[in-house]
């Protein structure tokens, strides 16, 4: 399958999930808690379901590895289709914008080279092959985007997760000089704010990040001019671990990947040093 169909796939898979996320906005549908505390519905559910069964039926020598789907195993040598089926599924419980549908392709020999973000709630479509470019689709229009352009380190913006709320992530803009008119509280928007300019570092303290969180952002934003990768400067890679003693992960402009990723570990609080 070339990367002109497999991207054809992926966009019209992620329309009928937001046509999903869309009919079931208002409910009614179940709410339910899994393993580790966060939740899930039936919504999620519902296209995860669809997802396998396009799958199945268009592209059975294809791997899907996702969030909701009960086959976390990873085949070595083996072609993937890597989704997150409703990303910011507490967001979506609360009517809040902060949702989106994110999907990547994974071709053994090249990794990741295909990845899309799809935002239901405004109709806004991200996506980027690798070494083609990113493209924004809204309402049927299609357009290119440009490279991130240069910025002076006091004019950067940085992101804080906006559900967190303990002070991790302060203390370390605090450190690093970020003023309150400098940060961007996140939700899954933040593939969306990269794209518009308005959001240029990002760094998440977790020593471990699942890849359907990532993947389809990561191809975007690569093509942006952004860099992405773990705290200690390694690539981040679908079937691998991340390194032992992983402190977080750093997704900034690739031209100042070097300067956080000497001035971030230095930084950060001793109960945040090693996980």
């Amino acid at each position: 399958m070339s990367k002109q169909s497999m991207l054809d796939f992926m966009r019209s898979m992620a329309r009928d999930a937001g046509r999903i996320m869309t009919e079931r906005y208002m409910g009614p549908y179940q709410i339910y808690t899994k393993p580790d505390r966060s939740k899930v519905t039936d919504v999620d559910l519902a296209i995860s379901e669809m997802a396998r069964e396009q799958m199945a039926r268009r592209l059975p020598d294809i791997g899907l590895h996702s969030e909701e789907s009960p086959d976390k195993e990873i085949i070595k040598d083996k072609p993937y289709l890597i989704v997150d089926e409703l990303d910011g599924t507490s967001y979506y419980i609360e009517r809040k914008n902060g949702y989106a549908h994110q999907s990547a392709f994974f071709q053994p020999g090249e990794g990741l080279v295909i990845g899309l973000v799809y935002y239901p709630w405004n109709d806004t479509m991200i996506y980027a092959v690798q070494g083609e470019g990113a493209f924004m689709e809204q309402k049927g229009q299609v357009r290119p985007l440009k490279p991130a352009s240069a910025k002076g380190l006091h004019e950067l913006i940085f992101a804080h997760p906006a559900r967190y709320k303990g002070e991790k992530y302060m203390r370390l803009l605090r450190e690093l000089g970020v003023g309150d008119n400098r940060i961007a509280y996140t939700t899954a928007n933040r593939t969306l704010l990269m794209a518009q300019g308005q959001l240029d570092v990002n760094i998440f303290l977790m020593p471990r990040i699942p890849i359907w969180d990532l993947a389809g952002e990561k191809v975007i934003v690569e093509e942006l001019g952004y860099a992405h990768c773990y705290l200690d400067g390694s690539p981040v890679t679908f079937g691998q671990e991340p390194p032992p003693g992983n402190r977080g992960y750093l997704l900034c402009r690739a031209e100042w990947r070097d300067h956080f990723l000497e001035e971030v570990p230095r930084l950060l609080p001793s109960e945040y040093r090693q996980f």
